[in-house]
């Protein structure tokens, strides 16, 4: 081998460290803005960085507080691609460590009834409005709202944060074209979903990791985006359902890296399996 050989084999190896080494430092820092993944590692996971546990105020409410993982039911392939092509399934997929779109269907900008989709908008809206901090009665209102999608303080926690048209106001400063306020639009799209549970997952608005460790606890999603999906990913969603309007959004982590998917339908109760299949399909095709 000569001499200049081996300069050039140097020269070559030496660009790939430097690459490897950029590329780790390139990775880290896309994780770091991430900060569900430092939330996702607390020892202590339903008590907030400012000292709020959340377990007793939802215990208060007659509720139980339990991270939720994939149930790995028997997913479908067949079914899967059938829905993939539905008309009337309304889908995206969002890498959140990353900050990119994967996938999405050609309807997914399209708004529609959001059902009870749009609660959790209004929850990060009102906990924005208030410096991202709420009286122990408003957290259990909005443990009520996200876990158990109740009625009854829907319309309080949109006062709180500050009516329906700052609601509205809220949404769009943030990028989104859905108009979530109860009352005055409820709707929701697919892809917006996708980029909501991003600014949840990046903390991009204050009150983030409220409505990141909440929503992880989500008690009506177990036929739906919960069904299919491995148990070894954690997954935090909000549903919703009135009569031809059946969906499920949220956020899933995989390790340490986090996704956003969201799977709207109008197929009525026949949704739920719809969503399923979907949400195990995205997830096993783009991640």
């Amino acid at each position: 081998m000569t001499k200049n050989s081996k300069i050039a084999i140097g020269v070559v190896l030496g660009l790939i460290v430097v690459g490897v080494v950029v590329y780790k430092l390139i990775r880290n820092k896309v994780t770091s803005l991430v900060d569900a993944l430092k939330w996702s590692k607390k020892n202590n996971f339903f008590t907030l960085s400012n000292g709020t546990n959340l377990i007793p105020l939802a215990k208060d409410g007659g509720i139980t507080l339990k991270r939720n993982k994939g149930l790995n039911d028997s997913f479908s392939e067949s079914k899967y691609q059938s829905a993939k092509n539905n008309p009337k399934v309304y889908w995206a997929i969002y890498d959140i460590t990353n900050d990119r779109l994967l996938a999405s269907s050609k309807n997914s900008s399209t708004n529609v009834y959001g059902a009870s989709v749009p609660k959790v908008v209004v929850a990060a809206s009102a906990l924005d409005n208030n410096n991202g901090v709420v009286s122990d009665s408003d957290y259990e209102k909005i443990i009520k709202l996200l876990v158990k999608s109740n009625n009854e303080v829907w319309t309080p926690i949109q006062n709180l944060a500050g009516g329906g048209e700052a609601v509205n106001k809220w949404s769009k400063k943030m990028g989104y074209t859905m108009k979530s306020a109860r009352g005055m639009g409820n709707n929701a799209n697919a892809l917006d979903m996708c980029k909501f549970w991003k600014d949840v997952c990046r903390n991009n608005f204050k009150g983030a990791e409220t409505i990141f460790t909440i929503s992880s606890s989500c008690q009506t999603n177990r036929s739906r985006g919960l069904k299919y999906m491995p148990s070894n990913v954690y997954l935090g969603n909000k549903t919703g359902t009135y009569n031809n309007s059946n969906h499920d959004t949220g956020w899933v982590q995989k390790g340490d890296h986090f996704y956003s998917i969201s799977v709207l339908t109008e197929l009525g109760s026949g949704g739920s399996d719809v969503i399923g299949q979907m949400w195990a399909g995205l997830f096993k095709e783009y991640t």
